[in-house]
């Protein structure tokens, strides 16, 4: 039998251990699984997905999807193919989490925090398999 942890519970798990509120939270992860739904490789994508319930859709839902990364965002997605375009996906949610208060540092504790959260209930890194396979924001989306 496969273990699983609902996304809200990843969420809550995720926020008391980055020090985040809760709407800050939803939006951080929202839009990492936005970039997921988006550049991960399908597979690992999926297993996460069902390792994960509610994960999927959230990760479809409107407010996941990326928007420009502003000027440096739409040159490394103009500029470095597969990879510019995660890149520049990435820069964008950067910007739109700076404005209600999650910066870098708060990324480097609410991601691992989350992706402990999924390894610790399910037994394997799921969120970290499906991070790996996008090209070159792994450092971003907890994986560096």
């Amino acid at each position: 039998m496969n273990r699983t942890i609902p996304i809200e519970d990843v969420m809550s798990q995720a926020a008391a251990k980055a020090g985040l509120d809760a709407d800050q939270t939803r939006a951080a992860l929202t839009g990492a699984l936005g970039l997921l739904e988006k550049h991960a490789g399908p597979e690992a994508r999926d297993a996460f997905y069902a390792a994960v319930p509610g994960a999927e859709a959230l990760a479809r839902s409107p407010e996941a999807k990326p928007r420009g990364g502003g000027l440096m965002g739409g040159l490394m997605k103009s500029a470095g193919g597969v990879s510019g375009a995660a890149i520049g996906d990435a820069m964008g949610l950067l910007d739109r989490l700076k404005r209600i208060g999650v910066g870098k540092e708060e990324l480097k504790r609410l991601l691992p925090a989350a992706r402990n959260a999924v390894t610790q209930a399910t037994g394997r890194d799921w969120m970290g398999e499906a991070v790996r396979t996008v090209p070159g924001v792994g450092a971003l989306l907890g994986d560096g």
